[in-house]
């Protein structure tokens, strides 16, 4: 056990993408604190996104983004409360056509927090159950892969850029035919950081032998702090796939700085602007989540975030010309705190 815990202890080390937060934003942060400076406010860049609730930093409904995305480009989606009664949830799922499996998440969060796929109307009671706040449930797309698309636009302007495509791959395992489920944990790093939520979820199947060449997936999220391995796929971008992006970012009564998650059939379809689905849209919080590509040094992470916070701070001041208000100090901490409180209540259950 010590010589496994040291094996992956030594990975996490030598690679950064597992690096705490704080750890990896540290270096570059003076170039922040210059921002805020400028702007009078840490909180600047919940100016960049004027008709999303705090410019999509945090504290913003999930539900209220999906309402103003296009229609046929989102999956059927509703709103549930912690204090809905049983028979409420089956009538709601009727009325909206709602078919299992479904995916159910929190509406406000990230992260990949409480998100889960579920598969009977059991399992869906028992989450309700324990959620602590309100939560969505949702069709499942009927595409399997998965990407995160990052967008910007200057205010005034009527075109964007797409400064970074992430393809994402969810945890999974391929079978030799010798290892049990519990052998694939403890031998691959990025399942055995998130082997409390695998044994967990599959502790009747740990002794289970993976036949050779059978791919089982693991979980159904497309998260990195939910196990998902990126890529960075930036340079498979187009003329088409910009133009989409434009048009969708109209739709939403633009959007100018944030990340598209998408599923789709296939890439050549998506850049046509054919068989996608949007899972949802992340305003200023969002981060460039190509960086997290395994392959990429840690400097060209940083000069990733680097231009997309020169991006934000731009689009800030440009919109606070306009008239949206920046966002002062007192405010921006209460919110932040909100999130923080809630991100403890999920902490509490096995979500």
């Amino acid at each position: 056990m010590v010589l496994l815990e040291t094996k992956h202890f030594l990975h996490k080390l030598t690679h950064w993408e597992y690096w705490p937060q704080w750890l990896v934003y540290a270096p570059i942060s003076p170039v922040y604190i210059y921002y805020s400076i400028r702007c009078g406010t840490p909180f600047f860049h919940m100016s960049c996104n004027p008709t999303m609730e705090n410019g999509g930093f945090a504290m913003e409904s999930k539900y209220l983004i999906h309402l103003q995305l296009p229609e046929g480009l989102k999956p059927a989606t509703i709103v549930v409360e912690p204090e809905a009664t049983d028979e409420e949830i089956k009538i709601k799922i009727d009325l909206e056509g709602i078919q299992f499996p479904v995916f159910a998440k929190p509406d406000i969060g990230g992260k990949g927090r409480g998100v889960e796929k579920i598969q009977t109307i059991e399992e869906l009671l028992g989450y309700h159950h324990k959620t602590p706040a309100r939560y969505l449930i949702q069709n499942e797309i009927p595409f399997h892969k998965e990407t995160g698309i990052f967008y910007c636009r200057f205010p005034g302007t009527g075109t964007g850029v797409i400064t970074g495509i992430v393809q994402k791959t969810n945890m999974q395992i391929i079978g030799n035919g010798k290892f049990t489920i519990k052998q694939w944990i403890e031998k691959k790093s990025r399942l055995y950081y998130q082997r409390h939520y695998l044994y967990e979820k599959y502790k009747a199947e740990l002794n289970v032998i993976i036949p050779d060449g059978q791919l089982k997936e693991l979980a159904s999220i497309g998260n990195h702090a939910r196990g998902s391995e990126f890529a960075d796929i930036t340079a498979l971008k187009t003329k088409e796939l910009s133009a989409l992006f434009d048009r969708l970012s109209d739709e939403y009564n633009t959007l100018y700085f944030g990340r598209y998650d998408i599923k789709y059939n296939s890439w050549e379809e998506l850049c046509k602007g054919k068989n996608f689905m949007i899972i949802e849209l992340n305003g200023c919080g969002a981060e460039p989540t190509h960086i997290y590509d395994p392959k990429k040094p840690i400097w060209k992470a940083w000069k990733i975030l680097l231009l997309h916070w020169r991006w934000m701070y731009k689009i800030a001041r440009e919109q606070n010309k306009k008239g949206v208000p920046f966002t002062g100090i007192r405010k921006g901490i209460q919110v932040w705190k909100k999130e923080k409180q809630l991100e403890k209540l999920y902490r509490k259950t096995i979500l």
